[in-house]
């Protein structure tokens, strides 16, 4: 790194002999010395973050310099940093990257989110940083950290190596269930009694060839699908779009308690994933979709994150302890 003589003799020593240089260390120092100095980095990003992260490792700042090479596979990489917001279920995928990188490795969590969920610590989908989920040498505050703050984050990660004395930090939870998610006994948000809603509804049976004399008048862009958590019922809204003459057009319909509506996907190709999500978010079954399951949160995820009777802040073993386990960790520290 830098001027290589200097940095050897941070390690050992040089000796002048007759018609030779002998240079004097131990096996530990040198191999710390090797380590610290070509780290290799696995690039993904997970948030905002993210951006920094590249700004980083742009030319301008030329981390190449500190022997720092980017690796897309986890088997060359032996840095992991986790820059952006951690969810729940990106945990898995984290630790499933972390267990495949070689070893020795180590793991730098960058930006408020990635150390500690920041604002979004107590939201049902999130991990309360990432080293609930795998071990973390450093810490690189801000939101977002700046790319000289990466830099010396990654500088302090080298004096750690260089040292030989890493002691990464690891939360787990006081339990050794896992995958269970389970409502907190806190007060739920009320629901809005009264319809708010003033678009054109149309009767649930209606709802294939309604739409079907839409897209026959031009309206072939399905904007979104998306649905509304009332006291009485739930109200299913979808906008669609011309694009040739750039009209909208929304209708809405009202569900009854089996929530149960005919899917849009063989007319509009858009309707696959966005009823997914509805599905997903709402618990809103779509007859006749061809691959109807979860495509945000984990399969095994218990509940509709968007239902108003929904709890926010639940726990999710093994990467998400309960508030007061949370609390009583914090005072730990």
């Amino acid at each position: 790194m830098g001027n290589v003589n200097k940095s050897l003799k941070e390690i050992g020593t040089f000796m002048k002999l007759p018609g030779a240089n002998l240079f004097i260390t131990s096996t530990d120092q040198l191999f710390n010395w090797a380590k610290k100095s070509s780290l290799w980095p696995l690039s993904f990003g997970l948030a905002c973050c993210a951006i920094e992260m590249m700004a980083t490792f742009s030319s301008r700042y030329d981390l190449d310099r500190l022997g720092m090479i980017t690796r897309a596979s986890p088997r060359q990489a032996d840095l992991m940093i986790v820059a952006g917001t951690v969810t729940v279920k990106m945990a898995e995928r984290i630790k499933t990257l972390y267990d495949q990188m070689a070893g020795p490795k180590w793991v730098i969590a960058a930006g408020s989110c990635a150390i500690s969920g920041d604002h979004y610590r107590h939201i049902y989908s999130v991990v309360p940083g990432v080293d609930w989920v795998i071990p973390v040498d450093v810490y690189v505050p801000g939101c977002p950290p700046t790319p000289e703050a990466f830099i010396d984050g990654i500088l302090e990660l080298q004096n750690i190596i260089g040292d030989g004395k890493t002691s990464p930090t690891f939360n787990a939870t006081p339990t050794t269930e896992e995958k269970t998610l389970s409502p907190l006994e806190v007060k739920k948000p009320p629901k809005k009694s009264k319809n708010v809603i003033n678009s054109e509804f149309i009767d649930r049976k209606d709802l294939i060839d309604y739409s079907k004399n839409l897209k026959s008048q031009g309206f072939t862009y399905l904007k979104f699908i998306t649905a509304t958590d009332f006291e009485s019922n739930v109200i299913l809204t979808y906008l669609l779009g011309n694009n040739k003459s750039n009209k909208e057009a929304e209708f809405n319909l009202i569900l009854d308690n089996e929530m149960k509506v005919d899917s849009l996907s063989s007319i509009y190709s858009g309707a696959d994933w966005q009823e997914r999500e509805v599905f997903d978010l709402f618990g809103i079954n779509f007859i006749g979709h061809p691959n109807l399951k979860r495509i945000m949160m984990p399969d095994e995820w218990i509940g509709h994150p968007l239902r108003k009777e929904y709890v926010m802040d639940s726990h999710y073993y093994p990467y998400r302890p309960t508030r007061k386990e949370y609390e009583k960790w914090k005072t730990e520290l």
